[in-house]
């Protein structure tokens, strides 16, 4: 399996959105669900440093948390199988939907440990417990320091795309807002590039505390390359309001979005990729309104790969383990 795990598919396509763009509004798609070919999503930049690093630190197996339905986890989990390094999660609760089912499926079936807590609240008391030596932790999303950079280098990425197409610096840049860390990097990375573009984050949980740690890690990431701070805070803004009912629920302009994003060729998830692309729409509406035009890019996260091999020999998803399956919760109407 090691040797014959793909590396990362970068860069990943940046491309103009035809469909979406009308007059002097123009709408870019940084496509990052293209990012590896057994499982894409922007967990694949943050997961390749993590994972090295820890197979550096000497580490036995890796250990994180993450929502039962979690990205990150899968994703963690699959790199490091190929590192030869066993995983293992904290898992807590989240509304159910088939996408949720499937993604913790895979996740046990590429041989995932999951440890559940029926709270959040209660996830400390279950890391300490899930502890064994030889553990090297991985940071919720994959958002730290560490993790971060990989999207200070993503913007790299956009910076020698935009140049090598002749394409316009985008006004904005849209991403959904979770754990921080890839909203994080990107506003560290425009104010490295010293981009005219602003950041916005699109939480997908309620409250000040995304805003907060994201901002917080921006600016550790820049201390930590001697990059100035005071830019940040024209860069980067942030949107609580596509929240909805709360973390992992749809929201009628999230499902509203999913649709509209079907004709650019995109599938979206209600957890966040919905969320961040009905605040893109809402843009595009206040755009039309005054006839002013603007650039927007929006930072696909989502997996644009198909999840069917990886539920090959997975548990059905009426056999999940039944601490695994307390944590799927009954989603709200949105």
């Amino acid at each position: 399996m090691r040797s014959m795990f793909p590396e990362p598919k970068l860069p990943t396509p940046l491309t103009r959105s035809d469909e979406l763009s009308t007059g002097a509004v123009e709408v870019w798609i940084k496509n990052d669900g293209l990012s590896h070919p057994l499982y894409g999503g922007n967990k694949v930049r943050k997961a390749a440093r993590l994972i090295a690093e820890a197979k550096r630190r000497g580490a036995r197996r890796v250990l994180t948390l993450g929502a039962v339905g979690s990205h990150h986890v899968l994703t963690t989990t699959l790199f490091a199988k190929a590192a030869g390094l066993r995983c293992a999660a904290v898992l807590i609760p989240q509304p159910s939907s088939e996408h949720v089912v499937d993604t913790i499926r895979a996740s046990l079936g590429q041989g995932l440990e999951a440890f559940c807590a029926n709270h959040s609240a209660l996830a400390p008391l279950r890391i300490a417990s899930a502890w064994r030596p030889g553990d090297v932790f991985v940071a919720p999303g994959g958002s730290n320091v560490t993790g971060a950079l990989s999207y200070l280098e993503a913007v790299d990425e956009l910076v020698e795309q935009l140049c090598a197409q002749d394409a316009p610096t985008p006004d904005w840049i849209i991403v959904p807002v979770g754990s921080g860390g890839t909203c994080a990097g990107i506003a560290a990375g425009v104010v490295k590039h010293r981009l005219k573009t602003r950041v916005l984050g699109v939480q997908v949980i309620p409250g000040a505390a995304p805003a907060w740690f994201a901002t917080r890690l921006a600016r550790a990431l820049l201390r930590r390359l001697l990059l100035p701070t005071r830019e940040l805070s024209r860069v980067l803004s942030f949107d609580a309001s596509e929240v909805g009912p709360g973390y992992g629920h749809a929201t009628q302009a999230g499902e509203a979005a999913i649709r509209t994003a079907q004709a650019a060729g995109l599938a979206l998830d209600s957890t966040y990729t919905a969320k961040a692309f009905a605040a893109v729409l809402r843009q595009l509406g206040r755009a039309a309104q005054r006839n002013e035009p603007v650039r927007l890019l929006y930072w696909h996260t989502l997996s644009a790969v198909p999840l069917a091999p990886l539920l090959e020999g997975a548990p059905a998803a009426g056999d999940l383990p039944d601490a695994v399956e307390r944590l799927l919760l009954a989603p709200r109407a949105p």
